[in-house]
């Protein structure tokens, strides 16, 4: 096994018996104990067939642990799972984390090779996979395989009583890789004292508490999902778990489980928009979508406060911030959305949440002035450790601020717009274009359903920007194509109007859902 980081070290100290505190804080098993107590039989996971009380759901956890104890999971030990949304999931990151060591999720959606580098990375011993993995991409790892008996096997196996106490809210408890596009995975370190910070965040600035039913239909596998297991246990909420996000299934779940708060992305968003079953579901238990991880036209937000019996709430966050740092509520959404002066804020990502501070930074660490662009960088207690075998974390953290790599405008009364990733700026005759831009004037047309520019090379210019194009309905002709030219130069400066455009039937994403910009240079590069 590959050598720790220092910052996933706890301090030496002798084991705590299960019927004492820990010294020094909460951690996830105080969570999950608080909501066994106090709701005991109480919905806490309907997956599938599968529908656990927080009693229930304890019980399980504590036999998971002391299985894989038994089999030789130690404190900061690393647990790999790699399947679709599942009850596993959730019972994993509990049991796991039980024993100071660290659920590393898994994408089964990620290409062979990304699954192997992230086993390999980070030191897999022991791995949960559904039936159908290919077990060479595992390496050495022990595979116990979920949606057949084996798993069922393996946790009856484990004694029910409650684990001896191992475990510190500084550990890490979740691995999380990000999606890697700008090189290489990272694993993300994110203690029991982060999430446990983040699940209190989370349920203060959206409102939630016991009696609220969370859809979650985005994969547990990603950074919102899965940090939202032990948000949703700190004060004991319902959590519905659908493997995968179909609109008609989502609209059925809202239904029959009387679902009261769900989180999509912006795509997953417009595809619920446009289903006809919209129009016939029954959404009165509704109150809140959130919605986020990617960039919204203000078009869609528009017509989602207009369509949808509920509350809309952007988020922003990444997985170094664990991951909530900023939202626009549900109030903030009905204001702007019917006061023309303020209409632009639909186009916001809101202000820090509670426990969140910010600044906006030049690259020399000099903070700017509202109206001018700059790094978001943030400081919260929430924020990650680290990144694992990062020697160097200078890139991401200055002067105990973490650097998100967005570049954001902050207005007079602080709401931020974004305005790209650093990473994604291109400087054609040296100018800086930020895609972005040119991608919000491009959904303006009411010919585009989605549109992600990238930077291709330019023996004159350095780069140039390619915009590739979807058509909401059908394909884009010509004279579309040629309407979308004339709509830049009317609102782009001429530095920044796309070169070329590209007609794609959908956007390529990663397994997050957010589109593939290396995918999209690669094919920007090979234009002739």
């Amino acid at each position: 096994m590959s050598t720790v980081h220092e910052r996933d070290r706890a301090p030496t100290r002798p084991t705590v018996t299960s019927d004492r505190p820990s010294p020094v804080g909460l951690t996830t098993r105080d969570v999950l104990a608080r909501a066994a107590r106090l709701y005991r039989d109480d919905a806490a996971l309907i997956a599938g067939e599968t529908s656990l009380s927080w009693a229930e759901l304890q019980a399980r956890t504590f036999a998971l642990a002391n299985a894989l104890e038994a089999s030789g999971v130690r404190a900061r030990d690393r647990v790999g799972i790699s399947q679709p949304n599942g009850p596993e999931i959730i019972e994993a990151a509990f049991a796991v984390a039980m024993l100071g060591a660290a659920l590393v999720p898994i994408s089964p959606r990620l290409a062979p090779d990304e699954i192997r580098y992230i086993v390999d990375d980070a030191g897999i011993g022991i791995c949960f996979a559904d039936a159908a993995a290919d077990a060479a991409l595992f390496s050495d790892a022990r595979l116990i395989r979920t949606g057949v008996p084996d798993y069922g096997a393996f946790v009856d196996s484990g004694d029910r009583a409650e684990p001896a106490r191992l475990e510190d809210p500084d550990d890490v408890a979740l691995q999380l890789y990000t999606s890697g596009t700008t090189g290489r995975p990272k694993g993300a370190l994110l203690s029991q004292r982060a999430l446990i910070q983040n699940g209190l965040t989370t349920l203060l600035s959206q409102r939630l508490a016991h009696g609220d039913v969370f859809l979650t239909a985005t994969p547990l596998t990603h950074a919102a999902a899965a940090t939202r297991i032990f948000s949703l246990a700190v004060d004991g909420l319902t959590h519905v778990v659908l493997p995968q996000y179909r609109p008609e299934v989502f609209l059925e779940a809202i239904e029959r489980h009387r679902v009261t708060v769900s989180l999509l992305v912006p795509t997953m968003l417009a595809d619920l928009l446009d289903d006809p079953a919209l129009s016939g579901a029954d959404l009165s238990s509704l109150h809140t979508i959130v919605y986020g991880a990617a960039p919204s036209p203000v078009e869609l937000v528009e017509r989602a406060v207009r369509d949808l019996p509920c509350g809309m709430l952007q988020g922003y966050g990444l997985t170094e911030g664990c991951p909530a740092l900023t939202m626009l509520s549900p109030q903030e959404h009905c204001q702007f959305a019917f006061d023309d002066a303020l209409r632009h804020r639909l186009g916001s990502i809101g202000r820090p949440v509670p426990g969140v501070h910010v600044r906006i930074v030049t690259e020399n660490g000099e903070r700017v002035a509202p109206g001018r662009p700059g790094e978001l960088q943030v400081r919260s207690t929430k924020a990650m450790n680290g990144y694992w075998h990062a020697a160097d974390d200078s890139e991401v953290f200055a002067d105990g601020w973490l650097r998100t790599g967005d570049i954001v405008i902050e207005d007079d009364d602080g709401y931020l717009f974004l305005v790209d990733r650093a990473k994604n700026m291109l400087i054609s005759g040296g100018f800086n274009v930020y895609p972005s831009e040119i991608e919000r004037v491009l959904t303006t047309s009411p010919t585009v359903r989605e549109a992600a520019v990238v930077g291709a090379p330019d023996d004159r210019w350095g780069e140039v920007p390619v915009a590739f194009v979807v058509a909401r309905e059908g394909e884009l002709s010509d004279a579309d194509i040629a309407e979308l030219a004339a709509r830049c130069a009317d609102g782009l400066a001429k530095y920044k109007q796309p070169k070329r455009f590209v007609r794609l039937p959908a956007l390529p994403r990663n397994p997050t859902g957010k589109v593939s910009i290396p995918e999209l240079r690669r094919q920007a590069a090979a234009l002739p």
